[in-house]
């Protein structure tokens, strides 16, 4: 609660009561953008349940109930139950994340309530609200300016306009736009989805988001894999029903055998890579809002950065101050001189105190830093605000003979402020270009040439003198060069998109070592010509200035029609469809609008380029992590479908696998696939390689055949255990023992085969240098159950297992490390091969 202000006193009995505010809330709405519906509980649980692979183990626990065995029914229910609370989990996690998302951008605001002013949060504000709004609020809602002193507003957020915009009592304020200067009692008129903004951001985030390249590919490979493992399912079941008789046996042969086909881990573990991928990168200051899309960050062809804030520090510096015969560089010099000073000095009586305008605040360090003092103390008499018509901000102040007028704004309006004659208005247009060139902002200074007895009435009615140029700079982000580098040698190419100079974008991009950075078009350049014309340009060009909103996403399309994977930052609400279009639309998140963030798929926290250099090595990582996890999948299916299929095939006396014995096995799989593999650091090449083609599917041709060459050792390691124990075994009950030694060899297998297919072309010894905690915890783990599950009473009848000793115990692990040491030799060897070729 505050003290009513004097100029605001006649309206504070018209601010709504909490009665009114009930109800225009119930009737109009939150003042939020509201997304799209969430999943229901339902709804979630249906999607779950109906996946192939919980059908199958519900339908292999109700067959287990029929043949009277409970333990292992409700063994496999369970692990139902735990799949479907991994499932939820995830799903609250990203509802949570997306959350704080949108609790970023909520703009507190001073309202007017009950007689008093409260400051509420941005979402709280109601339709019919009195809003009073000072310079550096951001504007929670459309509204109607009811009384203002001097009030403008930057709306560029929205119309992508930079210039500032002065308001008049009666027309319309909008959601999302800065309040810049003076200060402002506006009535709410549309909250919430009813604004322009979120006119806008409803209609992005209604549009649906299509599956990427690769979810489409595991789906479909998913699928597939169902519907041949339902084929065998079937033949198996009426192989046993009409040539055995056996028709639940055979139904719970063809059910086991379908559990060893389905690759069911596999979209769960693209879902987990992802979402850690997504963790990862948010420690990295990239917030992802659609985990998918790291796959395609892998394979970026083109970066398209916007260079305020993104590859520089949107921070301004006051760089040299300039006068008739000579230039001081401020960087340069531990002080400065006197005429510098005093030019700092008028700039500093020109300005507002305190501003939030950045050329403002920069000339305000500078003094301190070379030790000058500004008196924050004197009050301006008149201000001559800026205008579109008028580029200069002037200040009137009160001296001991009068009153003097500071002058500030850009050279050329200031040059006609003085009235300079052609030859020095000539020499003053050469020294500001050349200071453009160079890569600085440019603002001229000047004072009045004499104190006047009265107040001027107009900005035009006094003379000024010209005292010189000050030029400001914004310093490129450190890491930027650095990272242009990274990705030449990616190959992905770098495009510079700003709304500044040409020639200050020109400076930029030599100082950020951009290729072709002496060439550079503008939005009125190309917007005149063909689209074959800019095609040929847009092939050529890196750097484009001058560039609207539209112009950006008319780039982004020409780019994705080339074939080009393309990433685009922007910040602004007219940003959105360009966000929208690319293949990788990057949002602002200190100086984005939440329609910015909403049309786009990550989201930088720091605003760096750095950042997405970083998101497309994770994303590269995770894809290279992902064939290896695919890799390992089939290779380690391979064996128990054929350890199940065999000895059905050839009447062997043993049945080697059951139904819990696959489960025991999937709690090998799935937590080597994500944990192990996740884990697993990047090759030392990843940013050297060309990017990926997003058309190249996961399984390639090279990875399937790798993936069955290991799968066939495994599985002859396997079946050479069972042989080799069957005929030289002596004993009272060969067969369990059999069979525990041969499980014993595809367990021990599956986890050498995670050495193996640590990298696809290094050998498992080179790769054991690179350290992965996550392997001694895995190996600890499955060795520890397996040994629970051979010697501990009660357990192993579970399992139908019996104690081995110390040979055939060892005879199993020996043949499963022989079987996988010949895979990892001829995988080192072929890919020698390859890569000579």
């Amino acid at each position: 609660m505050q003290s009513v202000p004097k100029q605001i006193s006649e309206y504070i009995t018209m601010g709504l009561t909490q009665e009114i505010v009930k109800k225009n809330r119930s009737v109009y709405g939150a003042n939020e953008i509201s997304s799209s519906k969430k999943i229901g509980l339902f709804r979630m649980l249906f999607g779950v349940v109906t996946e192939p692979m919980i059908l199958l183990l519900i339908s292999i626990s109700i067959v287990y109930l029929l043949l009277g065995d409970r333990g292992e029914a409700l063994l496999l229910l369970g692990s139902v139950i735990g799949i479907i609370c991994i499932t939820f989990y995830q799903e609250k996690k990203t509802e949570t994340a997306i959350s704080a998302l949108r609790s970023l951008a909520s703009p507190r605001s001073n309202v007017i309530r009950d007689g008093q002013i409260l400051r509420i949060e941005g979402r709280d504000v109601v339709y019919g609200d009195l809003l009073i709004l000072n310079e550096g609020d951001r504007i929670p809602a459309d509204a109607e300016l009811l009384s203002d002193r001097i009030f403008s507003c930057d709306e560029s957020l929205l119309t992508g306009e930079s210039i500032p915009v002065n308001k008049k009592i009666g027309e319309s304020v909008y959601c999302g736009a800065l309040v810049v200067g003076g200060e402002g009692v506006c009535r709410v008129k549309a909250v919430g989805n009813h604004t322009e903004i979120g006119k806008i951001g409803r209609k992005i985030a209604d549009e649906s988001v299509g599956k990427t390249l690769l979810e489409i590919e595991v789906t479909r490979l998913v699928r597939n894999l169902f519907f041949v493992a339902a084929t065998f399912c079937i033949l198996l079941a009426l192989y046993f029903g009409f040539v055995r008789s056996e028709w639940l046996q055979g139904l719970l042969s063809g059910l086991t055998l379908a559990i060893g086909l389905m690759p069911e881990e596999l979209p769960l573990v693209m879902t987990i890579f992802f979402a850690l991928g997504a963790y990862r990168l948010s420690t990295k200051n990239v917030l992802v809002r659609r985990s998918s899309i790291i796959e395609t960050l892998g394979a970026a062809t083109v970066l398209c950065s916007d260079k305020t804030g993104t590859i520089t520090k949107n921070k301004m510096k006051v760089g040299k101050i300039s006068t008739w015969d000579k230039v001081e560089n401020l960087e340069l010099v531990s002080e400065i001189s006197e005429v510098s000073k005093d030019i700092l000095q008028i700039a500093y009586f020109a300005s507002k105190h305190p501003s939030f305008d950045p050329m403002d605040i920069a000339i305000t360090d500078c003094m301190t830093s070379f030790h000058q003092k500004g008196d924050m103390s004197l009050i301006s008499i008149k201000d001559f605000p800026l205008t579109p018509e008028h580029l200069t901000l002037i200040r009137v102040l009160p001296e001991e003979n009068g009153y003097s007028s500071y002058a500030k704004g850009s050279p050329e309006a200031i040059f006609d402020l003085c009235d300079l004659s052609s030859n020095d208005f000539k020499i003053w247009t050469n020294k500001t270009d050349q200071l453009a060139k160079e890569g600085y902002r440019v603002l001229a200074v000047a004072k009045s040439v004499s104190t006047s007895k009265e107040i001027p009435e107009d900005r035009k009615s006094i003379a000024y003198k010209l005292y010189g140029l000050i030029s400001f700079l914004d310093p490129i982000r450190e890491i930027v060069p650095s990272a242009v580098k990274t990705a030449y040698e990616s190959g992905i190419r770098v495009i510079m998109i700003t709304g500044d100079y040409p020639e200050t974008a020109k400076n930029i991009a030599k100082q950020i070592g951009l290729k072709n950075s002496d060439l550079v078009y503008t939005g009125k350049d190309f917007s005149k010509l063909k689209d074959e014309e800019l095609k040929k340009v847009l092939s050529e060009c890196n750097v484009f200035s001058r560039v609207s909103p539209e112009d950006k996403w008319k780039l982004v399309r020409i780019l994705k029609a080339e074939g080009e994977i393309v990433a685009m930052t922007g910040d602004g609400v007219n940003d959105a469809p360009a966000l929208r279009t690319a293949n990788i639309g990057v949002a602002m998140g200190e100086r984005g609008t939440d329609v910015a963030r909403e049309a786009s798929d990550i989201v930088l926290l720091d605003d760096s380029f750095s950042s997405i250099l970083e998101s497309v090595r994770i994303g590269r990582q995770i894809f290279d992590n992902l064939k290896k996890a695919l890799g390992y999948l089939i290779g380690v299916h391979i064996p128990i479908v054929g350890i199940t299929f065999i000895p059905i095939l050839l009447d062997w006396p043993i049945v080697v696998l059951s139904a819990i014995h696959i489960v025991f096995m999937e709690m090998v799989i799935d937590p080597t696939c994500t944990i192990v593999f996740e884990k697993e650091d990047a090759e030392s090449d990843l940013m050297k390689r060309k990017p990926r083609d997003a058309s190249d599917p996961l399984l390639d041709k090279e990875l399937f055949i790798n993936s069955l060459i290991q799968g066939a050792f495994s599985l002859f390691s396997v079946v050479s255990t069972y042989w080799i124990l069957q005929m030289y075994l002596k004993g009272d009950s060969p067969n369990q023992v059999v069979s525990t030694a041969t499980f014993v060899t595809l367990v021990f297998s599956n986890l050498f085969l995670i050495l193996a297919n640590r990298s696809l072309h290094e050998s498992m010894w080179s790769r054991m240098k690179i350290k992965n905690s996550m392997i001694a915890y895995v190996f600890v783990g499955t060795i520890g159950v397996l040994l629970l599950s051979i010697y501990l009473p009660g357990m192993n009848s579970l399992f139908r297992f019996v104690p081995l000793n110390f040979i055939q115990f060892g005879v199993s692990i020996l043949v499963a490390f022989v079987g996988v040491l010949f895979y990892d030799m001829i995988k080192v060897s072929v890919s020698r091969r390859l890569r000579k070729t």
